[in-house]
């Protein structure tokens, strides 16, 4: 009988062990060795333990695949953000838990990056994921000026 207790004790501590080293850790590096960013943008994100969650391109549109904002670039980066937001919480996730994201802008110019950092560092105040700006001729939609993807990582 002791000998059952003593296995049932050890799978216990063996459960709950395992489950405290798979919590969600996340490390943002920043070297000093390298320019420094701005407070929108990490240089790295280390992650160990949690739940991934890939996230497809987001974009400034309605349900019934209506783009928002037609030729007004601000309104679509916040649009685009809101839809991102809305994916991240039916994922039961938040804009923190985002560990990489990737941007597609058309026709990107100073005053789109002006705009964009501003949305940005109300989307994800503390933190921000490691991201990836890159300049595109065309989106899915002739109308589309910005498509966001991310990873996020919950707990």
């Amino acid at each position: 009988m002791k000998s059952l207790i003593r296995k049932a004790l050890l799978l216990t501590l063996t459960v709950l062990l395992g489950k405290a080293t798979l919590a969600q850790q996340k490390q943002f590096i920043n070297p000093d060795s390298l320019p420094p960013l701005s407070k929108n943008y990490s240089q790295a994100v280390k992650v160990s333990g949690g739940n991934t969650i890939y996230i497809a391109g987001q974009a400034s549109v309605n349900g019934k695949k209506e783009i928002i904002g037609r030729g007004d670039f601000k309104t679509q980066v916040i649009t685009t953000l809101a839809n991102l937001r809305t994916v991240l919480s039916a994922s039961k996730a938040t804009p923190a838990d985002l560990v990489k994201i990737n941007i597609y802008v058309v026709d990107l110019s100073a005053d789109k990056l002006l705009i964009l950092r501003d949305e940005l560092k109300n989307f994800v105040t503390d933190n921000p994921p490691v991201s990836t700006l890159i300049g595109v001729q065309a989106l899915f939609n002739k109308d589309a000026m910005i498509e966001i993807d991310g990873i996020a990582v919950t707990k």
